[in-house]
């Protein structure tokens, strides 16, 4: 199958956290004039493959395709172009990664998955978090789907340059005629000298939002935790927004939170979440491409 579009790559197992991502790609692939592919990938090497016969496992890929894209036609319509793909590969999530790379995959969107009820993120979605060089949407499976992102959370560590993260949460807002919730914690709430340089950075940031003709909103909390991390900052302060939509996070590490980005606080931010998060990637190793 020749590729030949811009897509939203949707790894699908059926599952109902799948069909949570396929509706969130489908959702978005209306504001950028996307196709989106779901693409399911049989490990060649997994525990029963030594059972089966090649003959059983052509007849295997054969049902699984023909399933994948029964659900293409369901959910495909005059607006949204969906394509159906298998490919046997011995690691999930590096077909995953080196599908995205080959074809023209610009997103990608995964489910995040549940465990007796908890949330978890699964070892190939964890992966795939970590190694794609295009930006990666988890979702959960009771995550709302609307027709656009009303409201983006940008966590912020507002004592490092903030500009590549801004400007990623400007590109999606254009894009969806979204708002920005610009938000950041204050650890040394008696410090002057911290309080003021906060403030000072947060009233720029907010200044270049707005030339943007974006609306924004800056918050910086004060955290009485001895946790020393954003994570249940965020998520607490996600609770009080109604029309949150999606939290922006970048897959790199910051200098006063440690391991947040794509670390053990990322992993429990993205696990934990009630809406979509999307991990981006820095330009060292990735960098956007949809236009306006």
């Amino acid at each position: 199958m020749d590729f030949d579009k811009k897509n939203i790559l949707v790894p699908f197992d059926f599952g109902d956290q799948a069909f949570g991502a396929l509706n969130q790609a489908i959702s978005i692939s209306k504001h950028l004039q996307r196709q989106v592919v779901l693409l399911y990938v049989h490990q060649e090497k997994g525990a029963l493959s030594a059972f089966f016969s090649n003959e059983e496992n052509e007849l295997f890929d054969k049902t699984v395709l023909d399933k994948l894209e029964e659900t293409a036609s369901e959910y495909r319509n005059s607006k949204i172009d969906i394509k159906a793909h298998l490919i046997r590969h011995n690691s999930i999530h590096a077909a995953i990664i080196e599908f995205a790379n080959s074809t023209q995959s610009d997103l990608i969107v995964m489910g995040r998955g549940e465990n007796a009820n908890h949330p978890v993120i699964g070892a190939n979605t964890h992966k795939v978090l970590r190694n794609s060089k295009v930006p990666v949407i988890t979702v959960c499976k009771n995550c709302s789907v609307n027709d656009k992102y009303r409201t983006i959370l940008l966590p912020l560590d507002l004592t490092k340059e903030t500009r590549q993260k801004v400007n990623w949460g400007l590109k999606l807002a254009k894009i969806f005629n979204s708002k920005i919730i610009v938000v950041s914690a204050l650890w040394s709430k008696y410090d002057p000298e911290i309080i003021g340089q906060l403030r000072g950075q947060m009233s720029q940031v907010e200044k270049f939002i707005e030339k943007q003709g974006v609306m924004v909103q800056t918050e910086i909390i004060e955290s009485s935790s001895d946790a020393r991390t954003l994570v249940p900052i965020i998520l607490k302060y996600a609770d009080t927004i109604d029309d949150l939509d999606l939290i922006l996070i970048m897959t790199q590490q910051e200098n006063s939170f440690t391991e947040f980005f794509l670390g053990s606080s990322a992993t429990e931010l993205i696990r934990n979440a009630e809406v979509p998060v999307m991990a981006i990637v820095p330009h060292e190793t990735g960098q956007i491409i949809w236009g306006f």
